[in-house]
């Protein structure tokens, strides 16, 4: 028989390497893996940011240019064409969202100063709004009064003021998507659309002496005050 070959022990150390070579690769894959299937997802933000810009160009657009023919003669009362309602208005009209002078809904009569005959813009302190109203500048309608709108933006919405004297006129814009106005005078109501071409709401004849009235968003996307007269 011939001699076994004897083995040659100089060959472990690179077949011990090889092992754990191959073992280390494995290991690498095997972690990698197992990190990716554990890592947590990424946030990704959905939230729009409020733009006050684009909320002024949605409620500017509902109130009409300057560009309108005059009324004709047979027109029995003050009728403007406003054109289309879908117009837009120029963009230089202005959105102030500060609460105005006096922020309560439904003040105590008593505690209200009393207008008196004149006329007054929807600006004077005098006039309460709660603080769900917004006030929007420099429009540039023809027969908007000293520069200046307040416009309420949702249902409920209340101003009230105080007066001495037999009646009044409100003065509005018209526009697209407004709405209907409830006017409570000394608890008596009546209601008026801010669509309809007139321009103006006149009460009816009160009898002499101080009255409390209250103005309210009754229905629509939109109401607005543009002035107050107080008639004798």
């Amino acid at each position: 028989m011939q001699p076994r070959p004897s083995f040659d022990r100089t060959l472990l150390i690179p077949i011990a390497i090889g092992v754990v070579s191959i073992l280390g690769i494995g290991w690498i894959f095997l972690t990698s893996d197992l990190r990716q299937t554990f890592s947590p997802p990424t946030a990704v933000p959905t939230a729009i940011p409020f733009d006050d810009n684009s909320r002024e160009t949605e409620i500017a657009s509902f109130f009409p240019t300057r560009d309108e023919r005059p009324p004709t003669a047979a027109e029995t009362r003050p009728v403007i064409d406003l054109g289309p309602l879908a117009e837009t208005l120029p963009s230089t009209g202005t959105l102030f969202t500060e609460s105005p002078p006096t922020p309560s809904a439904t003040p105590t009569p008593d505690r209200i100063q009393v207008l008196r005959a004149g006329k007054y813009d929807d600006m004077d302190p005098r006039i309460v709004y709660d603080p769900y109203w917004i006030v929007l500048k420099n429009l540039g309608t023809e027969d908007q009064y000293k520069g200046a709108l307040h416009v309420s933006t949702g249902t409920g919405n209340e101003a009230s003021f105080r007066f001495t004297g037999r009646g009044f006129r409100l003065g509005y814009q018209r526009g697209k998507n407004f709405g209907t106005v409830t006017v409570i005078i000394d608890d008596q109501s009546y209601s008026f659309h801010e669509q309809d071409f007139a321009h103006v709401w006149r009460s009816p004849r009160l009898s002499p002496g101080d009255h409390f009235v209250r103005i309210i968003h009754e229905s629509g996307e939109y109401i607005n005050l543009d002035y107050i007269e107080i008639l004798d």
